[in-house]
Formats: structure tokens, C-alpha cells, sequence
């Protein structure tokens, strides 16, 4: 027994004075006890405090089987390995392998260093290249963030987490849900890999590359990415967000889809205005108005939404419309949502099949996706090409137009009603003259587009020009402005303006 008692504290005081070197062996530096393991083992028991350091390793333990040749060593109860001069791995069991600088944790694990905390079941650790692998749930807890996953790694010398399946993240401002999601702990920045959600009292966000910094409250979102509150969607190539600005930025094939009110706008580029309840949206800007059957487009330089109590969209400068049967231009527009009308202003023009009709403003009311009919005021005048040289033309004070299944069938004019056709002989088609009339009021019939019937509300003051005396003046009423080479010819027309 003295024999072993001497030899024992022989391999104590060797590796006490070894401990300021680094080794490429495990070296005891202290344990209250030192006893020989069961016969026929390898190993020495160290019991009570025991203290042991590898490559500037510390490894603290309550008792633990020490393997000299093999240079591998298992500790028991309140272990502890210390890396550095921050990092610290707790657990109830550990694994040490010398040779291959690897340490397997198990039993409560816990990871902390001076940026964050990890909790799991057991953690692969090597210590050469400094990453810890956690096969089974982990848990990141920080101030007022959690994040947790089945599985992940956490690099301890960049101090980035690789978390994988099933990954979630908890704060006070937002919850996230993916499948891979890498963490930064230095800058505390999330970075999405795959498929996720970023919910939030306000809204939804989806996307599936991308990242968000919990100090800046800054966060770009890309690929398939999209923003929803339930009654909207934003949609675009990348998506930017300050929290702490309340601003965002859409940038490239952007869509903003209004499901309830059937709206849809495109463009490059928007931004939103958090507190003013405000999105701009410009460069290649597209209003889609869906109605029964066919959509209205509109184009303008820029586009901006209001939401609140009231819920508008206004458009300027060099506005352009265009719908399969109608068509139009002006240089600033209004829609009310909220009560499904359209305002054109500044010198507006709307083609409706073969007629120009123009005026100061124009109102066009929408009602269930149905244009139902439109206002012209004041001093709107109408102008059809009656040949190459001569047009008809009505005009007046007021004007309505009414509308059938979004067909245009029928004009009132209201108010110092004046008309001026071209008379030809039915059959031969000779040109007769210029008929001029004046009326209070007038109400056009349309059929198919085309002008069916006239009615004068009282008789007119009418007289007729006979051609060969018709003089230039004598062909236009005042006001008369054919516009014909501003109008929208399609679709494409008027989204390639920009």
C-alpha cells in the first residue's frame, strides 16, 4: 500500500508540473483522491475536485477515469471544461479525447460564453476546430430572445449558431418558424435559409433567403419573399424593413395585392411610410383595377396609398388608362376605395369606342367591379370623326355617362346643350351640309358602341350650313381638340411609357 500510495502521488506532482505547458497530453493538475481502477483496467480514478487541462483546456469534474495511454479520460458529476477565457461547457458526463481534441457532453448540457447560452441533451465538441455539435433540441436563450431547434452547431470562435430542423424563434416583437436558420451572436443577426415565417402582431412575412438584426431592428427578405396583414400582400425580389424607422422598400417585380378591393399595383420600386400609412410605388408603376370580366389598367410616374380611415390612391404625373373598351390620359388621378370612384384632372381625355370625350374633371364610379357610370364637368364636349376631313361633336355644361355591364349606352348633357353633325344623303352618301343645334339639355343612345339616337329635351335652335358654304370655323364647336394620337392603343402601350 505504500508503494502505491508513493507512485500516486508521484503522477500527481508530474502533472501539477506540467500543467503551464501545453501538451498534447491530458494532465491531471489536482484531484483529493487518486486510486487504481477495478483489475484488468487502464484507467486511474481521480476523485474530488478534480481539476484537468489539455492544449489550454480546463476540464473540472467530481470524479473521473483518466486513460494515460490512450490519452482519453471520462468525467463524472459537475463537469465543467473552460476554453479560453470565456466559453464554458457544463454537463453531467463527459468524453475527452486527447488525441483527436473531441469532448462529448451529455446529461443537462449547458454552453455559455459571454455573447450566449445554450441548453441541450449532449454536445459533440472539438476543441481544435472550435465548433460544438448538438444532435438533439438545443435552446439559445438572450435577453428577450429565444431560439431553439432538433439540432444545430455553434461555432465558438465566430460565435455563429447553424440551427436545423424545426427552428424557432421567440422575442417580444416577433415569432420566426423554419427549417434552417443561422444566428450570429456577436451582432445578433438571424440569417434565413429556407422556407420561414416571420409572424408579428401586424403582419406576416414570408421568405426564403434573407436576414433580420435584433439590434438595428434592420432586415432584408428575398426570394419568393412577401409581406401580409390579411387584407394585403406585398410581394418582390427583396424586401427591406427598419422597425425602428417604421420604413420599408420593396425593390423589382414588385406586387401590392389588395384581395378584398380587388387591386393589384406593380412596379420596381416602393417604399412604405409606416406612420403615415403610406406606400409609394414607382419606376415601371401599374394599377390593376379588377373588374367584372376585365381589369383597368393604369400607369403614372408614381403612386401613392393611403390607408386608415379613408383608404385612397392617388397617381401623377403623365397618367395613362387603358381597358379593353375604354381608354384614357390625364396628369393627376384620385381613387377613393372607400367609395369606389376614380377622379381624373388637368386636361383629361377618355376614349370610348369611336368618341373622345374631354371636360375639366371627369368622376367614373365603380359599384361591384362594374363601372356604373361617369361624370364630366365642367364644359365637356364630345368628338367623333365623321370623315377624314370633319368630326360631330356635342357639348354642354354637365355630362353623364351611363353604363350597361360595363358598356357605355347612354349620355346626358345637362346645360347650354350644343351639337354639330355632318349631314349626308343616306343612300348616295353626298355631303349635304353642317347641322348646328342648340338645346338645353341632350340625351345620345348608344347600340354597340355606335351613336343610335338624338333627343332633344326641348326643340332646338337648329340650322343647317349647306356644304359648299361651310367655312373652316364653321367646323368646330369651341373647345374642339382632337386627341386621337395620345390614345393608350394597349396594355403594353402604356406600361413601356417608363
Amino acid at each position: 500500500m505504500k508503494l502505491k500510495y508513493i507512485i500516486n502521488i508521484f503522477i500527481l506532482f508530474f502533472s501539477i508540473n506540467c500543467y503551464a505547458q501545453t501538451s498534447d497530453k491530458i494532465e491531471l493538475v489536482h484531484a483529493d483522491k487518486l486510486s487504481n481502477g477495478p483489475e484488468g483496467s487502464d484507467y486511474w480514478i481521480c476523485s474530488g475536485n478534480v481539476t484537468f487541462t489539455h492544449n489550454n483546456t480546463i476540464v473540472n469534474c467530481d470524479y473521473s477515469h483518466h486513460y494515460m495511454r490512450e490519452n482519453k479520460m471520462i468525467a463524472f458529476d459537475n463537469v465543467s471544461i473552460n476554453k479560453g477565457d470565456s466559453l464554458i461547457v457544463k454537463g453531467n458526463k463527459l468524453l475527452y479525447d486527447g488525441n483527436n481534441n473531441t469532448a462529448h457532453l451529455s446529461g443537462g448540457v449547458l454552453l455559455k460564453d459571454k455573447h450566449t447560452k445554450l441548453q441541450t441533451d449532449e454536445v459533440f465538441f472539438n476543441l481544435e476546430s472550435n465548433i460544438a455539435h448538438y444532435p438533439s433540441k438545443g435552446i439559445i436563450s438572450e435577453k428577450d430572445l429565444t431560439l431553439s431547434s432538433e439540432g444545430g452547431k455553434y461555432n465558438t470562435k465566430s460565435h455563429m449558431f447553424y440551427f436545423n430542423r424545426n427552428v424557432k424563434v421567440n422575442s417580444k416583437k416577433y415569432s420566426v418558424e423554419t427549417d434552417t436558420l443561422n444566428y450570429n451572436s456577436i451582432n445578433k443577426t438571424s440569417y434565413f435559409l429556407g422556407p420561414t415565417y416571420i409572424f408579428s402582431d401586424n403582419n406576416t412575412i414570408y421568405c426564403e433567403n434573407g436576414w433580420y438584426n435584433n439590434i438595428t431592428n434592420k432586415s432584408q427578405f428575398r426570394d419568393n419573399a412577401y409581406i401580409t396583414n390579411g387584407k394585403q400582400l406585398v410581394k418582390g425580389d427583396s424586401l427591406f424593413y427598419n422597425r425602428d424607422k417604421s420604413y420599408g422598400k420593396a425593390i423589382n417585380n414588385i406586387s401590392i395585392v389588395d384581395t378584398i378591393n380587388k387591386i393589384i399595383v406593380n412596379g420596381n420600386l416602393a417604399e412604405y411610410f409606416e406612420d403615415e400609412n403610406k406606400v409609394e410605388v414607382t419606376k415601371n408603376a401599374l394599377l390593376n383595377l379588377i373588374m367584372e370580366k376585365d381589369t383597368l389598367f393604369i400607369t403614372a410616374q408614381k403612386f401613392i396609398s393611403f390607408s386608415g380611415k379613408s383608404e385612397y390612391i392617388t397617381a401623377s404625373p403623365e397618367v395613362k388608362i387603358y381597358k379593353k373598351d375604354f381608354q384614357g390620359i390625364c396628369d393627376s388621378l384620385f381613387y377613393s376605395i372607400s367609395d369606389s370612384l376614380v377622379e381624373l384632372f388637368y386636361q383629361p381625355v377618355l376614349w370610348a369606342d369611336d368618341m373622345q370625350i374631354s371636360s375639366d374633371s371627369i368622376q367614373i364610379n365603380i359599384h361591384n367591379q362594374k363601372i356604373e357610370s361617369m361624370n364630366f364637368y365642367p364644359y365637356p364636349i364630345i368628338i367623333s370623326q365623321a370623315d377624314s376631313l370633319h368630326y360631330n361633336q356635342i357639348k354642354g355644361k354637365y355630362m353623364t355617362a351611363w353604363f350597361t355591364k360595363n358598356k357605355l349606352n347612354k349620355l346626358d348633357i345637362f346645360g347650354n346643350g350644343q351639337s354639330l353633325f355632318l349631314i349626308e344623303d343616306e343612300k348616295t352618301k353626298e355631303k349635304i351640309g353642317i347641322n348646328k343645334a342648340i338645346c338645353t339639355d341632350i340625351s345620345i343612345y348608344l347600340d354597340e358602341g355606335k351613336l343610335s339616337t338624338i333627343s332633344y329635351k326641348t326643340i332646338p335652335n337648329s340650322t343647317t350650313i349647306p356644304y359648299q358654304d361651310i367655312t373652316e370655323s364653321d367646323k368646330y364647336l369651341e373647345g374642339f381638340n382632337w386627341r386621337l394620337t395620345e390614345k393608350p392603343k394597349s396594355k403594353n402601350d402604356i406600361i413601356q411609357q417608363y
